[in-house]
């Protein structure tokens, strides 16, 4: 059985959206503003010619509470994460990687995994051997 090294927890959107009271506690904090913009057509009285008028509205929707996800990371993956072995997805080429220190490197990786989860923010522990 693997060991793990890493514990991730990426916060992600949630799907249980909060209560009217919860958002008036704090509504700048708790609602999302938001705008769409449309094209609507008027026909004019003078001259019977259809014009465009564009109108914008504004509305906030509450926001959700957030979920967590967590994952556990064995030592080898560890390993790798932090390992001189330039990963294909990083831009900053081979030599950059290189001088990365292990917890960058590590971070990066996270960074990652939690973008493809579409997470919004991760924290994890390093566990000792």
């Amino acid at each position: 059985m693997s060991v793990i090294k890493v514990s991730v927890t990426i916060t992600i959107p949630g799907r249980v959206m909060m209560t009217s009271q919860e958002c008036d506690e704090n509504p700048q904090k708790n609602y999302d503003s938001n705008t769409v913009s449309f094209l609507t057509y008027v026909k004019d009285k003078k001259t019977k010619k259809k014009i465009a008028k564009k109108e914008t509205l504004y509305f906030l929707t509450r926001k959700s509470h957030p979920a967590f996800q967590t994952l556990n990371i064995c030592e080898e993956s560890y390993d790798y994460m932090i390992s001189n072995s330039c990963p294909e997805w990083f831009t900053g080429g081979t030599m950059k990687w290189k001088k990365l220190s292990a917890t960058e490197k590590l971070e990066a990786h996270l960074q990652r995994t939690c973008e493809h989860l579409g997470g919004l923010d991760f924290n994890y522990i390093v566990f000792e051997d």
